[in-house]
């Protein structure tokens, strides 16, 4: 409840009356009625409404103690209130505004001679904010303003206060210290019981304390490689979205940063959804993502203040993306920005549904930049249609040339998808001619980049663990991405990884049969296990635990289905032959209770182990006759620069 009462406080002092001397004030709304203004209908009552009307959600944002509001006994009554009439003398006309989006039906008209010249509505928000039409081509003409609420379904209902004429815009001021300083109080509070947790890993990326989920915006910029997460400072649970943020030279230490982005309270953000990180023509560095209110999504974006990306403002010019975009076409769930370039210009893709979750259209959205500053975009239509009808909205969609062909990633529940084909650059349509699983376990919403080298990199969210420890969820190892010569996906670990290892373990190759095994002279939690059988059918390893109060882990194979402690994905035909008889070549990360594997290089699992076993030892066996012909394990360090927080 206190941060609810701070919350409320910060939107209700936020916003100031324009600071211009010589403003000249068309109506603040504070009499009890509404004076020379002609009133129709019922939905503006008797008056300006003190506040919040009964049974309407509550209305903040306005000045002083009145303001219009047409929730006159509900949404159910219509009306209009026109003003007298007025001389245009300063270059704009600013007001606060709320109430429903429905253009045309709760809205605000600047009326010339009757007609309609200006207008704005609501953005489905109880919240107002400021808008304003520039009017210096109508200077000296004599206008009206008319209020509108022809709408009588959900929203049916407009706000408006503090209309003025002025030649400076209203300010709001910035609150993005007093949100940032509280939110990295919050997680400094809670680091003492995270680090407390044995089981928390160490070599995966995870939040100082708190809840982390889709990494978001990954670049590199001087010298190192950052990563940005969603994160909520205050609580181990979804809810108060930021983007945390580290950092890196060699893909292998890390470092935290302060908190990146954080949701304008008083510019009606609730969440900071996920996004992408994108250069404008001449290279400096924007943050694109999804802000949430009280109101229908909008794509805004952020830059930095500092060579270091340690502070970042939001752009002026937000919001760059609105559904008006879309004209007539309603996108559901729009959100999630991926940024691209292509044959010298700028894209950003986003996904949703054109059915309201109702399956069958689950869609990726396209937009080009119409200018070198990425504030200006155009709706290009769908790229592409999730080809399952029972798939009811796609989310994070990463749409990128990989080699020599194109490639989307999905994320429309689990397992996340990729898709694989042609994109028609003239139509800017997506032609999917082959589709796998990236990951088959806990595992959602990756984020990809192009390195300096050239290589794709892909990081996903790694779900699943179990909440009340004061930290929760993790992202994946960085991987490599990359086609074979058939054009078939691969992905690995990143080689640099190796610098955390500890002292090498190996064995001889040979022969395994159900009676046997093979065992390492490695032990601990933090491991990586690398295991290569002749062929598929019977290979296994075995994770036991040295406290025999825990059980065992089991990654197991019969030849056509690999299995990951009990999760089981189909294994994919490797080059040479068929899978039960090709080679199986496992690549294992156990990380305290994160258990991340990588068969042949065509399959993934992530899983989180519950419970964790602890320290372990490392068998390799078989369930029927067949030959090892490697077995080698390093103990791994934390990737913490200076440690864990």
């Amino acid at each position: 409840m206190r941060l609810a009462a701070i919350a409320l406080f910060v939107l209700f002092s936020a916003i100031a009356p324009p600071a211009g001397s010589d403003d000249l004030l068309i109506a603040d709304f504070e009499s009890a009625d509404y004076g020379a203004w002609h009133v129709e209908g019922e939905a503006f009552g008797p008056g300006p409404a003190e506040g919040t009307l009964p049974n309407q959600m509550e209305v903040t944002g306005y000045l002083g103690r009145r303001l219009v509001n047409s929730y006159f006994r509900g949404d159910g009554t219509v009306g209009t209130l026109t003003s007298p009439e007025f001389t245009i003398a300063r270059r704009y006309i600013a007001f606060l505004i709320g109430g429903g989006r429905h253009p045309q039906r709760t809205c605000i008209h600047l009326l010339l001679d009757g007609k309609v010249v200006r207008t704005a509505t609501g953005r489905d928000t109880e919240h107002l904010l400021w808008h304003h039409w520039d009017v210096a081509d109508l200077a000296g003409k004599t206008a009206r303003l008319q209020i509108v609420d022809r709408e009588q379904g959900g929203w049916g209902h407009i706000n408006i206060d503090q209309i003025v004429q002025c030649d400076e815009l209203p300010r709001v001021p910035d609150r993005r210290d007093e949100h940032l300083a509280r939110a990295h109080a919050a997680v400094a509070a809670a680091v003492p019981r995270a680090r407390a947790d044995r089981e928390r890993p160490l070599f995966h990326v995870c939040p100082p304390a708190q809840w982390m989920n889709d990494p978001n915006g990954p670049l590199y910029h001087e010298g190192y490689y950052h990563l940005f997460y969603q994160h909520n400072p205050y609580a181990d649970e979804w809810g108060h979205m930021h983007w945390g943020h580290v950092r890196s030279r060699d893909l292998a230490h890390w470092e935290h940063q302060p908190i990146a982005l954080w949701p304008s309270l008083e510019l009606g953000e609730q969440h900071v959804f996920s996004g992408s990180a994108a250069r404008t023509a001449d290279g400096r560095l924007m943050l694109f993502y999804t802000s949430i209110g009280g109101r229908l999504p909008e794509q805004w974006a952020a830059v930095p203040e500092d060579s270091q990306l340690v502070t970042w403002r939001k752009h002026s010019a937000n919001p760059l993306l609105t559904e008006e975009l879309h004209g007539q076409t309603k996108i559901h769930e729009w959100r999630d920005p991926y940024f691209f370039e292509h044959a010298g210009r700028r894209y950003l893709v986003l996904g949703g549904n054109l059915n309201a979750s109702a399956g069958g259209q689950a869609t990726v959205t396209v937009y080009r930049a119409e200018n070198e500053e990425l504030t200006r975009w155009r709706y290009l239509g769908v790229l592409f249609t999730h080809p399952d009808p029972e798939v009811r909205n796609i989310e994070c969609p990463n749409f990128f040339r990989l080699q020599d062909r194109w490639m989307l990633i999905t994320s429309q529940g689990q397992p996340v998808q990729y898709f694989l084909g042609r994109l028609d650059e003239e139509a800017m349509r997506f032609h999917a001619e082959e589709r796998g699983v990236l990951d088959h376990g806990h595992f959602y919403a990756p984020n990809t980049m192009f390195d300096p080298r050239g290589r794709c990199l892909l990081w996903g969210w790694v779900n699943g663990f179990p909440p009340g420890r004061g930290w929760r969820h993790t992202l994946t190892l960085p991987r490599l991405l990359w086609l074979t010569e058939r054009g078939h996906l691969r992905q690995r670990p990143v080689p640099e990884l190796a610098r955390l290892r500890g002292r090498h373990v190996g064995t001889a190759a040979q022969a395994l049969g159900p009676e046997s095994a093979a065992e390492l002279g490695c032990q601990g939690d933090c491991l990586e296990v690398l295991v290569e059988f002749e062929t598929a059918a019977g290979a296994g390893l075995r994770l036991v635990p040295l406290d025999s109060g825990r059980p065992a882990w089991d990654i197991t194979c019969d030849g056509h289905t690999l299995s990951v402690a009990g999760v089981k994905a189909p294994l994919p035909q490797s080059v040479g032959g068929t899978p039960g008889h090709a080679p199986l070549r496992l690549h294992v990360f156990l990380d305290r209770m994160l258990l991340e594997v990588y068969a042949n290089e065509e399959l993934c699992i992530s899983h989180v182990l519950q419970p964790a076993p602890g320290a372990v030892r490392v068998q390799a066996v078989a369930s029927q006759p067949l030959r090892l012909l490697r077995l080698e394990a390093w103990p791994l360090d934390s990737i913490w620069v200076g440690g864990m927080p």
